[in-house]
């Protein structure tokens, strides 16, 4: 039976990309910034580099190990050295990336009643830390949130889908996980570790995971379709 939420329940966490803003449009303006000087190096256009690079990006998702190395595959790149070289150039540059960036409708007034509602907040997000705080910060979220766990800042091996961070993020609070509840987008990344810990866990309908199937044993208790439907059981 899904968990119900209940008077015992005193914080809300989020994950950031595709949960509260749309983490597409960071990697897709990267891809316009680099489209034609990629293009030049390589040989083809930046129409080519640009398109290639957002197929690629659908198909595997923001986040993925090896995006950069297949979309390259994909426009002919072989030669093992340059796609090594390009990759790290890539990364580099994707971690320095600061466009403009916005939170999805709705995101920011959610958590603000939440707070009127008297519940904390706290946010999990992995990813390269000062990529990360950039987001945050820009997205005008930081006030938000009683306490930010950045994975970057720990090892591997503590990251998502670790229950780790989400524990830190607990006993920052003084809480315990059974007072918590987790919203997030991805099932391998935004459940694993809170159900682990018997927190409540909800899935947003945003972003690429809102239409693939959901792996056994990672259904969250609830799902929502916009962050409206968020205060309706909490």
């Amino acid at each position: 039976m899904p968990m119900m939420a209940g008077p015992s329940l005193l914080a809300v966490g989020f994950d950031l990309d595709y949960t509260l803003w749309d983490q597409g449009h960071f990697a897709e303006s990267f891809f316009g910034s680099i489209a034609w000087e990629l293009g030049g190096r390589l040989g083809c256009g930046g129409e080519r580099v640009e398109r290639v690079f957002r197929s690629t990006l659908a198909q595997l998702t923001t986040g993925h190990p090896r995006v950069f190395d297949e979309a390259l595959r994909r426009m002919g790149v072989e030669d093992p050295g340059l796609v090594k070289e390009l990759v790290r150039e890539l990364v580099e540059r994707y971690h320095r990336h600061r466009p403009p960036v916005r939170p999805y409708p709705g995101a920011r007034s959610a958590l603000r009643r939440l707070r009127e509602r008297g519940y904390r907040l706290f946010l999990v997000t992995d990813g390269m830390s000062d990529t990360q705080r950039y987001k945050v910060e820009a997205l005008g979220l930081g006030p938000c949130f009683d306490e930010r766990v950045f994975t970057g800042d720990l090892p591997p091996i503590l990251r998502k889908p670790s229950p780790f961070p989400f524990l830190l993020a607990c006993r920052r609070l003084g809480l315990q996980p059974s007072q918590c509840a987790f919203v997030g987008d991805n099932p391998l990344c935004d459940f694993e570790g809170p159900m682990r810990l018997g927190m409540l866990t909800v899935g947003v309908a945003t972003g690429p995971f809102a239409a693939r199937p959901v792996p056994p044993g990672l259904e969250p208790d609830r799902r929502i379709r916009s962050f409206e439907d968020l205060g309706g059981f909490l």
